[in-house]
């Protein structure tokens, strides 16, 4: 069963937080303080998830102007870090499923390419203080990928990767699992309309957040 698993490692948005009205309220005011004019139905969840200037590149993939690019980047990151109004809720059931794990003595990590500062703001807001620790994209300086986040909580704690899983909404998270050696649980409340690669790279599919400790047989096969 999955509750066999003692090393969980979550993404951010898409799987622990809905923060998708929130991040494109705020791309298209970056967007529009940059003047540069976009078709508002490129505006989907299905952007959400990559890096910030992989996620420019899906609404507006002939804009090469590093200038332009640039001063995206510089808006949202203005608009969205410090945001005090943001709109970002917790899916149902997640922090009833953390507090669940931390109580049975597992150790919780997030892995995501949210930089420290939002990621840390929505951390406090939801009062997630049972995380063990928290990797971001810019934790070390340089942006780092996924794989390597996972690779270095396993290496720096020391946890056994036969007890170590991956838990995310993209097919991103299920390789970066695969490319380190531990399982990947795939869940479909996330980000992105298209499931399908998601469903093909995972070990495990849920729908809802209480089947992570309880292995829906339909879904999962029995460790």
């Amino acid at each position: 069963m999955l509750n066999n698993f003692d090393n969980w490692i979550f993404d951010l948005d898409g799987t622990l937080v809905n923060s998708t009205d929130e991040v494109l309220r705020c791309f298209k005011h970056a967007f529009y303080k940059a003047e540069y004019p976009v078709d508002e139905s490129r505006f989907t969840s299905d952007i959400i998830g990559p890096p910030l200037r992989d996620i420019i590149k899906l609404v507006a993939p002939e804009l090469s102007d590093e200038r332009i690019i640039s001063k995206i980047v510089m808006n949202f990151r203005q608009i969205y870090d410090y945001d005090e109004n943001d709109i970002s809720t917790l899916y149902d059931g997640i922090f009833d499923l953390l507090l669940q794990l931390k109580n049975e003595g597992k150790k919780l990590f997030i892995a995501t390419f949210k930089p420290t500062i939002p990621t840390m703001r929505l951390v406090d807001k939801f009062n997630l203080n049972m995380f063990d620790d928290v990797y971001t994209i810019d934790k070390f300086g340089e942006p780092i990928s996924k794989s390597d986040m996972i690779a270095d909580i396993i290496s720096r704690y020391s946890l056994d990767k036969s007890k170590t899983v991956m838990v995310g909404d993209a097919p991103t998270d299920m390789t970066a699992a695969k490319d380190v050696g531990i399982k990947g649980i795939g869940v479909l409340w996330g980000c992105g309309s298209d499931k399908t690669e998601l469903i093909k790279n995972a070990d495990y599919i849920v729908e809802k957040a209480g089947e992570l400790t309880k292995c829906p047989k339909s879904n999962c096969p029995i460790i």
